[in-house]
């Protein structure tokens, strides 16, 4: 078995939040479609309204999966409403949860 190679840390994290309007009795039909799709997730779906995840590697795949969801039959509108890109290194940074710094309490 190859071993595998270690993630490039330089490498982008793209992260969106997509908002989906479709009618209401095509909204589970249209989650299982997107669920289907890579690097998408969908936490919420309420009388025709979905809202997706989508985490990909740059923007273009963000776009194309936008893209792919508008083509699905059903869908009314398609809004990205969020994105963030980073390094992978620093997506993978541990973060101190304390609200004070240290010593203060």
């Amino acid at each position: 078995m190859m071993p595998t190679a270690a993630p490039d840390p330089s490498a982008e994290v793209h992260i969106a939040g997509i908002l989906v309007q479709a009618r209401s009795a095509d909204g589970a039909r249209i989650a299982d479609a997107v669920r289907a799709l890579p690097g998408l997730e969908v936490p919420s779906v309420a009388d025709g309204r979905l809202v997706i995840v989508a985490e990909c590697a740059n923007a273009r795949e963000i776009v194309d999966r936008i893209d792919r969801i508008r083509a699905l039959q059903g869908v009314l509108n398609v809004a990205l409403v969020y994105q963030h890109a980073e390094s992978l290194g620093a997506m993978e940074e541990e973060m101190s949860d304390e609200t004070d710094p240290p010593g203060v309490h």
